[in-house]
This record gives structure tokens, sequence and C-alpha cells, in this order.
């Protein structure tokens, strides 16, 4: 990849932001990189990526990076996209408008279902984070359900409240576990970034 080359990613809310500007510190730190740099962008909601996406762009990115350098990520949970009659956002309009501003590289990261998923495949690092024992069992529909309950579980009781940074507790997680887990998920960045996962 060319040393200019730069990412930019769009996250839904803080809690998305917290965990990439940690994933990419991971990267960084454990892989030779050869991009120009990296910019992470909380659009504040999944019904925002339409507008507010093609605008930094133009806007922010653009005026100090060439378009042919950039290459653009959007990240985000399927849940909403799979039970909704009519999804929040149309990523073909995406996709065109980012094409429109002459930038060719367009991808997009899905956390299956949630993001939540993701840091329940470290569940000992987020108990102990919380102090807490790693529970027998879990309670709740989804993965959110599920770490509110968590958080709920200590001495002096914490509420989760998706997308909020209130938490700070993906700095706590193993991401290197995190990562070997949804190699599937982080594929298109991945290699975008020039890096793989090894197989066992």
């Amino acid at each position: 990849m060319p040393k200019n080359d730069y990412i930019v990613l769009f996250v839904e809310g803080e809690t998305e932001k917290e965990f990439y500007e940690v994933l990419f510190k991971y990267y960084l730190s454990s892989f030779k990189l050869t991009i120009g740099g990296y910019r992470i962008v909380n659009i504040k909601g999944i019904s925002r990526f339409e507008t507010k996406v093609s605008a930094k762009l133009k806007y922010e990115i653009l005026p100090k990076h060439s378009s042919s350098t950039v290459k653009v990520f959007c990240c985000y949970d399927t849940d909403v996209f799979e039970l909704a009659q009519k999804p929040p956002t149309n990523w073909e309009i995406v996709r065109k408008k980012v094409k429109e501003l002459g930038i060719s590289s367009f991808n997009e990261v899905k956390a299956i279902r949630m993001i939540e998923d993701w840091f329940l495949k470290d569940i000992d690092g987020l108990c102990k984070f919380l102090n807490i024992k790693v529970p027998k069992r879990l309670h709740g529909g989804n993965a959110i359900e599920k770490i509110k309950g968590i958080f709920k579980m200590g001495k002096k009781p914490k509420i989760y409240q998706k997308g909020s940074y209130t938490h700070k507790f993906v700095g706590n997680l193993n991401i290197a576990k995190i990562r070997g887990s949804i190699s599937n998920e982080l594929q298109e960045l991945e290699t975008i970034l020039g890096i793989s996962i090894k197989k066992k």
C-alpha cells in the first residue's frame, strides 16, 4: 500500500469510535502499516451516514488529502438492517456520493449483529474491568441486554448505554483475541491495511 494512503472510518457512536481507536493502536503496535494516516469519525447515528459521510469527506478530508489516496470505511451494526422494513441507510446512495467526490475506494465493516457481540468475545476482560466474576449464564435477548446485565453485577453497579463514551472499558479488552474471532468482519479493512490473521 502506498505510504500516502489515508484511511477514514465512519462510525455510529462513541462506543464504536472508542473500539476502533483501540483496534488501530493494536494494528500500529503489532504490524508495519504503510499508510499515510487515518481518522475515525463519529457521525452520531446510523441514519446520518447518507448525509454526513460525503459532507465530512468534501469539507474536512479532501482539502487535505487527494481523492485518489482516500480509503473510506463505513462501520455499522447489521441488526437494524436485518429486521427493518425500511433500512435507516441506503448504502448505494452513500457509495454514489462518495464516488462523485472522486473517491473510488468505498468499503463496509459490518458488526454481526452488533459491536457488543464483539465485546462479548472477551467476556473475561470485561468482567475483570468491572471487578466481578464471569457469570455462568448471561441473561438477555441480545448482546446489548447481556452487557447491561453484566454491568449491573458489580458492588457498585454501572450503566451501559450504547453509543456513549461513559464506559471506557474497551481498552481493557483483549483486542488480539477479539480480532482473531471476527476475522471475516475485519477482512476488507485488514486487506487494505496490508495485514492478515495467520491461520492456525
